[in-house]
């Protein structure tokens, strides 16, 4: 994430101890930029209206609404899908259980007795872990927002796309693709490439990934045949896709007639 600064709002009855969080994650990780609500009620509305607070770390015992009925409302109600913590002195299981159940991303014990630290700097130490994982968890929302995202465009997009193994198993296919063929998504996925091309013969599987592999795309004229029999003439441009261990044909199919 780099130096982006990361909106965090953090909720508490106590003021004494929104002073000291804030101070802290502060000194911890300067890239925390942090607001405060002693009032729930308070921190939904402005989580409503400010669409650009990153991550919610709150407490669990709180007057009116406590931290899980406010996780609720944020989750159910509001449906709002920010990373939240639950940071509190409460360490109960059942608490940690149904934080969880509701979505929690994660569940912090926060220790309430500051005697227990020996120095200054043990003092800082909770305020790292929470701090750690503050960034952590807005890293994770944030590629999966671009995730969720990408794979609504290539749902979405005009051309047939597929995702094939270096077998020549789709293991994707995109709406657009299955429209042209006639097929439902739990039909497509475990298909060859051969059984929707009658000019691709199975010998020539290994040949033609060979190709691709080594030259990284290439574009090729050929057909597709439908479920119900019927072929019709495609131009097919696949790219050579690598992502740590696994090998995938990124293919974009066009219809030509």
């Amino acid at each position: 994430m780099g130096s982006k600064k990361i909106r965090v709002l953090l909720v508490d009855d106590e003021l004494d101890f929104l002073d000291q969080a804030t101070t802290l994650l502060k000194k911890v990780d300067d890239r925390l930029v942090i607001e405060t609500s002693t009032d729930v009620g308070e921190a939904i509305e402005l989580l409503e209206n400010d669409k650009k607070i990153d991550a919610v770390v709150s407490d669990y015992h709180m007057p009116e609404k406590d931290g899980i009925e406010f996780l609720r409302v944020l989750r159910e109600e509001k449906d709002i899908n920010i990373p939240f913590i639950l940071f509190t002195g409460k360490g109960w299981e059942e608490v940690a259980m149904q934080a969880l159940n509701l979505g929690a991303n994660k569940y912090i014990w926060k220790n309430e007795e500051p005697n227990l630290y020996g120095s200054k700097e043990n003092s800082l130490d909770q305020y790292e872990v929470l701090a750690n994982e503050i960034v952590k968890e807005v890293k994770k929302h944030q590629t999966e927002k671009t995730l969720e995202l990408t794979r609504r465009t290539i749902e979405k997009a005009k051309d047939g796309i597929f995702w094939v193994t270096p077998e020549g198993e789709i293991c994707y296919a995109n709406k657009a693709i299955r429209e042209m063929l006639g097929y439902e998504s739990d039909e497509l996925i475990g298909m060859k490439v051969y059984d929707i091309d009658p000019d691709y013969e199975k010998k020539d599987r290994e040949k033609s990934w060979e190709h691709l592999k080594k030259r990284g795309n290439r574009t090729i004229e050929t057909k597709h045949q439908t479920k119900d029999g019927k072929t019709f003439p495609v131009e097919i441009t696949s790219n050579y896709v690598r992502h740590k261990d696994r090998e995938l044909e990124f293919a974009f199919v066009r219809r030509l007639d």
